[in-house]
């Protein structure tokens, strides 16, 4: 291999290390801090967020980008010692060259298939993925032209290359502490569910319950105040204050967003009893039930609309949402049948009786779609607090985000407090 192609290999490692490092750091807020809020999170066509909490954005648990942190480090070592050219000018049997071409056609193979998950299935890009896409991509362009020897001779040479780096002192050095950084990385990443769902302790619980700073909550109290408010039509039955949201069961941000506002209305609900009320409609992304829709985006978000006023009604709403946000790995995952199969246990229905109820709620959801598009609502979830639209800020031609837990809380105190003082 030449110095050039070594150069080259050794740049673009050390970029795309870059980007898989950005991932698995955003990757870790998402998991463990309820008020994050990725940077590239753009709008629904590039959301980075959606793609590392679907099932693409890990393998047995293990979050795809500390992957590929795990794969550039070692294509930046294998480049790093490759010997240099002879004198004479002619490249030797070095098989450095050959090896991080194999490494870089398995990882062209995982970056195509990923690609097409993110783009065609999930119908969402991530900016630092595509960074590490290219990363990859130039690496195998580069061994595949600079390799000085047959990748078919690598394995009959593997074990004595092996033996070979920890013959030496240095490079010993090197691979032990390479294999030790691997394992550690994976073992101790969080797992997304255990956090989500407050198994591992404080992190989720303390960032929701953190209180929101004097000059922010002034700031946001007199902002609150100059927001446009429309009405939903949704009868309070009491509430002072109505939260409505609209939702995708299988959208992974309504299941983030679910354990992030749970313990609010929780706490409202003990403090302010029948005070806070809040009502669900559907939004499914998919053209089944969602005129709006030219391309499917959650294969069973329609079903499950259904399914999920089916358990309101017959009682097992609480069951029903636990199963999808709490014990389910990865809602995107599952399929009509399987909404029809919980259902069936839950309540104890058959698929023939489903089916019938599928045909007669499915013009309601329709209806909340319609409610939807009227409000310009494109992405899920959304929330509104007594008619005003729950989301900050992005800038000009941005969609904004969701509220941070805290100030989620805060709007509905502030709503609250207004009601209480004019009685």
């Amino acid at each position: 291999m030449s110095p050039l192609a070594r150069r080259l290999i050794l740049a673009l490692a050390v970029v795309g290390l870059g980007f898989a490092g950005a991932s698995t750091w955003v990757h870790y807020k998402l998991v463990t801090d309820p008020t994050y809020q990725s940077p590239c999170d753009i709008n629904a066509t590039f959301n980075c967020s959606q793609v590392y909490l679907s099932r693409y954005g890990s393998v047995w648990g293990v979050p795809v980008a500390i992957g590929g942190m795990i794969w550039f480090a070692l294509v930046a070592l294998i480049a790093w010692f490759i010997k240099p050219v002879s004198a004479a000018g002619r490249a030797p049997q070095e098989p450095g060259g050959a090896y991080i071409f194999a490494l870089s056609t398995i990882g062209l193979a995982a970056i195509l298939y990923l690609g097409y998950a993110s783009f065609f299935i999930l119908k969402t890009g991530c900016l630092l993925c595509i960074g590490t896409y290219v990363a990859v991509t130039g690496i195998f362009l580069v061994a595949g032209a600079s390799s000085s020897m047959s990748v078919g001779r690598l394995p009959g040479r593997l074990f004595s290359d092996v033996r070979g780096v920890f013959a030496s002192p240095t490079t010993m050095l090197v691979a032990t502490l390479f294999l030790v950084g691997a394992a550690s990385s994976v073992a101790v990443f969080p797992k997304e569910g255990s956090v989500m769902s407050g198994t591992q302790g404080a992190p989720a619980a303390a960032a929701q319950a953190s209180p929101v700073a004097s000059d922010l909550e002034q700031a946001f109290t007199k902002a609150w105040w100059l927001q446009n408010r429309v009405d939903l039509g949704v009868p309070a039955d009491g509430a002072k204050v109505v939260v409505v949201k609209f939702i995708d069961w299988q959208c992974p941000t309504c299941r983030l967003m679910h354990h992030q506002y749970k313990p609010i209305f929780e706490r409202f609900a003990q403090s302010h009893p029948g005070m806070v009320k809040e009502v669900i409609k559907d939004l499914p992304l998919s053209p089944k039930c969602n005129f709006t829709m030219t391309r499917e985006a959650h294969q069973a978000a329609c079903e499950a609309a259904v399914a999920g006023r089916i358990a309101r009604d017959k009682g097992k709403y609480a069951e029903f949402v636990n199963w999808i946000f709490a014990t389910v790995p990865d809602q995107q995952a599952l399929t009509p049948k399987d909404f029809k199969d919980k259902i069936t246990e839950l309540t104890g229905l058959s698929a023939a009786d489903f089916d019938k109820e599928y045909a007669a709620r499915i013009d309601s959801i329709k209806r909340d779609v319609a409610d939807a598009n009227v409000l310009s609502v494109t992405g899920t979830p959304t929330y509104y607090v007594n008619g005003v639209l729950a989301r900050t800020d992005a800038g000009p031609g941005q969609p904004g985000s969701n509220m941070s837990p805290s100030l989620f809380e805060l709007a509905i105190k502030l709503e609250l407090n207004k009601a209480a003082a004019a009685k």
